[in-house]
């Protein structure tokens, strides 16, 4: 690790751009009237402690860790547009990610990783590697989980989550954690 001013600087510049994360609300669960609703960043944390608990030798773990830690860092600058509801599709996903591809070369501009993370989120967006396809899976559960604990709160009218949920599950390799929410879920009703 090279430690001198420069990179130090680099290092401080991404992180104070990174900041504001921290108290961007996710709009979904405003938009649906949560009280005191986690922030991106609570999300993110989360769905990187799923992506290390449930990823195997299979993938490249610290290419997904990295691609977890930046697949909403974008949203700093972007927003965190809702681009879905339920099984309906709102606005293409696709060109939300590339305003977030952009956004995060900003964010990165001047440090010395910049092209490896604009990559990662590019990776993520093109949804073609092992990685990007089991990131995608993890995100939608642990929106999932949040879905479930608000419920359990007293929230109503989550089910749209569930439905979008479901739409990018079934089928695939992390279903089965899926099914166990929906099971959790009606045992809670």
């Amino acid at each position: 690790m090279n430690l001198d001013k420069n990179n130090i600087d680099s290092l401080i510049k991404v992180l104070r751009k990174a900041g504001p994360l921290k108290t961007l609300k996710r709009t979904g669960w405003v938009l649906k009237g949560v009280k005191d609703s986690e922030s991106v960043a609570d999300h993110t944390w989360r769905v990187c402690l799923f992506a290390a608990l449930l990823s195997d030798n299979s993938l490249n773990r610290e290419r997904l860790l990295d691609m977890a830690i930046v697949h909403d860092l974008g949203e700093i600058i972007v927003g965190d547009v809702k681009w879905e509801k339920g099984k309906k599709i709102l606005v293409p996903e696709k060109p939300k990610r590339k305003k977030e591809e952009k956004a995060i070369a900003e964010i990165f501009k001047g440090h010395s990783k910049q092209k490896y993370y604009v990559s990662l989120l590019e990776e993520f967006t093109e949804q073609k590697t092992p990685e990007a396809k089991f990131l995608m899976q993890v995100d939608k559960l642990e929106r999932t989980l949040q879905a479930l604990e608000y419920e359990k709160k007293g929230t109503k009218s989550l089910n749209e989550f569930w439905e979008s949920a479901e739409r990018f599950l079934e089928g695939k390799e992390l279903e089965p954690i899926f099914r166990e929410l929906q099971k959790m879920r009606k045992k809670s009703r």
